[in-house]
Parts: C-alpha cells; sequence; structure tokens
C-alpha cells in the first residue's frame, strides 16, 4: 500500500500565492473605485462648469450696463468687442463678445456673438496639474440701441393738478427732436389753477385721448420694472444711500437707475439718471433732476425746482385700477392727481433722456442661435 509522503516547504508557496492574487484583487478594486470616483467627479465638474458659463451668459446680456459690472466694456457700436470675468458660487464665467456685423443703419442693429466659458474651482481634475473643469457655451446677439418713447415733458396717467406760476414746457431743450405736448393727462383730469401757470408744446397740453387710449400709447413695461427687475438699478432704496451732489460732480458720466421702494420718498439733492419709485415720490425745495423720472404713484412737487428730461407718473394703473375723478358730487374725490405746486419748470430735453436711458440699451439673443460646447480658445 503506497504513502503519501510529506512534501515539505509546500504551504509557504501557496501562502504568498493567495496573498498575491488577493493583493492584485484589492488593487484592482481599488483602482477601479478611483477611476470611478473620478469620473463622477469630472462629471458633476463639467455640469457646474455649464451652468456657471450659462448663468455668467444670462448675467451680462441683463447687467452688462450696470455701472462695476463689465470691466472692458465701452460702446458696442464702436468697439469690436468687449469682455469681463462674472464671479459666481463655485467659480467664474469669461464672457466675451465679438463683433460679427456692424450696423448697417438705425433699423438694422449690430450682431454679435457672445461666448462664455464657465470654470469650475471646486474640483480639481487632475492634483498634479491643477486642471479645472471648463464649459463653453455660445449665442448671437443683436445690439439694441432702444430709447424711450417721450409723449410729453410731464405723462400723468392719474391726472395733473398746476397750482401757482411755473412752466411745463414740451419743446425739445435739446433741439434734436420733434416737439412734444408739454403735459398729457386722460379727459377731464386736469387743472391749471387760476391758469397762473404756462405751457408749451405740441400741443401745450393734451388731454384728447381717454385713459384707455392713454394706457395703450404708453410703452413702459411697468410690470417687467417693478416686478421682475428688468431695468436693474444701480442704487436700491432703502438699504442703499442716494448718490450726493458731489457724486454727481465727481463724475459727470454718471447717470445711475435709482430704485426707490420708500413710499413719498422725498429727493434729497439735485442729481441726473433715472428714478423709479414704486409709488408715491415728492420734489421739494430748489433740487433739481435731469434724466427721467419714473412715479408709480402720486408726484408732489413743491417748490421751486427744475426737471430736465421727461416725467411720468400714476404709472401703477398700467398694472390695473382706474384713476379718480372729481365730480360735481365729489370735488374732493381726485386724490390721486400729480401735484406741481410753486414755481415749476418742467421741461422735456432728449439729450437727458438718451443720455438716462442710455443704461436701457442691450443684447438681444437673437431666437435658435444658441451653442452648446463650444471650442475653448
Amino acid at each position: 500500500m503506497m504513502r503519501l509522503a510529506n512534501r515539505k516547504g509546500f504551504a509557504l508557496p501557496m501562502s504568498i500565492l493567495v496573498i498575491a492574487v488577493l493583493t492584485a484583487a484589492i488593487a484592482a478594486a481599488f483602482s477601479s473605485t478611483n477611476a470611478e470616483f473620478i469620473t463622477n467627479a469630472a462629471q458633476r465638474s463639467e455640469n457646474r462648469a455649464y451652468h456657471l458659463a450659462e448663468t455668467g451668459l444670462e448675467q451680462f446680456m441683463v447687467l452688462r450696463s450696470s455701472v462695476g459690472f463689465c470691466d472692458h466694456c465701452t460702446d458696442p457700436i464702436t468697439a469690436d468687442s468687449e469682455w469681463t470675468r462674472v464671479n459666481l458660487p463655485g467659480g467664474y464665467a469669461d464672457v466675451v463678445a465679438v463683433k460679427v456685423r456692424p450696423a448697417k443703419d438705425s433699423v438694422t442693429p449690430a450682431i454679435y456673438f457672445i461666448r462664455s466659458t464657465g470654470v469650475d474651482t471646486m474640483v480639481k481634475l487632475s492634483t498634479a496639474m491643477s486642471v479645472n473643469s471648463e464649459h463653453t457655451v455660445g449665442i448671437y446677439a443683436k445690439w439694441v440701441t432702444m430709447t424711450m418713447k417721450v409723449t410729453a415733458a410731464w405723462v400723468s396717467l392719474s391726472g395733473l393738478n398746476k397750482n401757482g406760476a411755473g412752466t411745463i414746457d414740451g419743446r425739445d431743450a435739446c433741439g434734436q427732436q420733434p416737439d412734444v405736448a408739454g403735459a398729457q393727462v386722460d379727459k377731464g383730469d386736469f387743472t391749471n389753477a387760476g391758469d397762473a401757470s404756462d405751457f408749451y408744446g405740441n400741443p401745450p397740453v393734451d388731454t384728447s385721448k381717454t385713459f384707455a387710449q392713454l394706457l395703450a400709447q404708453n410703452n413702459i413695461d411697468w410690470n417687467a420694472i417693478i416686478t421682475q427687475n428688468s431695468m436693474a438699478p444701480d442704487i436700491t432704496i432703502p438699504g442703499g444711500t442716494f448718490p450726493s451732489e458731489a457724486d454727481f460732480a465727481a463724475d459727470t458720466n454718471y447717470w445711475p437707475v435709482i430704485r426707490v421702494k420708500t413710499n413719498g420718498y422725498r429727493l434729497p439733492n439735485a442729481g441726473r439718471g433715472i428714478i423709479v419709485a414704486d409709488s408715491d415720490f415728492e420734489v421739494h425745495g430748489s433740487n433739481m433732476w435731469s434724466g427721467i423720472l419714473l412715479v408709480g404713484g402720486k408726484l408732489t412737487s413743491d417748490g421751486n425746482n427744475t426737471t430736465w428730461g421727461a416725467t411720468l407718473s400714476g404709472l401703477n394703473y398700467l398694472l390695473g385700477g382706474t384713476p379718480q375723478v372729481s365730480t360735481l358730487n365729489n370735488p374732493n374725490l381726485d386724490g390721486d392727481d400729480a401735484a406741481a405746486n410753486g414755481q415749476k419748470t418742467y421741461v422735456y430735453d432728449s439729450c437727458s433722456v438718451a443720455k438716462a436711458s442710455s443704461r436701457m440699451r442691450k443684447y438681444m439673443a437673437i431666437p435658435n442661435s444658441w451653442m452648446d460646447n463650444l471650442a475653448s480658445w
């Protein structure tokens, strides 16, 4: 009967083989897990870079004209390109607008290609090379040089009550545009107490339209301005500080958009630009304003002051409602009329309107021109 003899030294090689196999399996598992982790991190980083690029492009198109937003923006009509970096949570977007076709005339605007490269700074794709994920999107856009359509030196959808002396003049002080009406209100909602004030323009006072007709001719999207913040303000009150006269004197090209949310806010000093008042607004003393006044509620103007540009009040009626009108039975009913008391001078000035509304110029996307995952350079 054969007997198996013990073979000395067999257990050690077998143990080494098993350990080697297990080590290889564990190393492969770690490698596979690490590769999957890096792939998932890269995909998430790429997705973040895409959203950064898209957000940067959208902010550029909306906020491009805001003071201090664009580092290298001038006048797109004369410049071939402009660019800026939009800093965002988790990264940034480098946005460049390149002119591809100049404006042919006032009807055919210039066309630009706007490219936005989003860079995710939260994750490094390669620790050794410090590589960040990038994604580039682009769109074609027109440069729209729209300005405000002015129909009168003072348009009041809620009516106008003029007391005391003064002048409301629709003749263009700048001499660049046709004359407009001095004051424009709906039928039966205008008072010139004692006929003490002088009105000039074409016509001096326009009360030919009904309230519905006056609403129809108004081209201001007040709902977008108030509820959607379509006219991005440089300063919001309360919260911000109204610029002082020294601020305006230090920079003659400073024409800010000032959003006033405080009801009954009083103009603190002279200045220029666009004031967007959500509700009632007051001008007192000798304060002057150059540009555009957009008042949602009742505008009350006292003292000896002057406004050059264009004034619109009672704009909240664009959101609904009907203005109050006095009757024989209710002579005190008309409490929403704009009130101009004392020595008032409201003058239409197309140059002031153009400078103030230059902030309304913007890029407008051309439909079906969106491009994704562009090559970066």
